[in-house]
């Protein structure tokens, strides 16, 4: 099993995707998913992040959540100083068809609105 480390802050998550690979991921921006958050937040030993790895739900593959922790870290970089909007269609211009499904997916199983909308075409007002 691979493990990856996202750089950032003190604490830590670990995720467990489906196919065994596990990712370090800083606590704050694995809030960003309300499933993991939800997990970290019930505190009990089988989804606590120190009973072991919180399990990404949905058959997340491993690729597909590298993928994700990488938009959740470069959005965290530009949201102080940068333009988030700008970073966000660069973000997605580089991703082919079936890369945006899997995001698609993974954001969906994971409780990730602001990825989940990103993906999906804008809607004209009622009036």
């Amino acid at each position: 099993m691979a493990e990856h480390a996202a750089a950032g802050e003190d604490s830590f998550v670990l995720l467990r995707c489906f196919d065994g690979e596990e990712f370090r991921v800083p606590s704050a921006l694995a809030r960003r998913s309300g499933v993991v958050a939800a997990r970290m937040d019930a505190g009990d030993e089988q989804n606590a992040p120190a009973g072991g790895a919180v399990p990404v739900p949905g058959g997340v593959a491993g690729r597909v959540l590298a993928a994700v922790i990488a938009y959740w870290i470069g959005r965290h970089a530009v949201s102080a100083d940068g333009d988030p909007g700008r970073y966000d269609e660069e973000y997605v211009a580089g991703l082919s068809h079936d890369v945006r499904v899997d995001i698609i997916n993974a954001a969906f199983h994971l409780g990730e609105l602001g990825l989940f909308e990103l993906f999906a075409p804008p809607v004209a007002p009622c009036a």
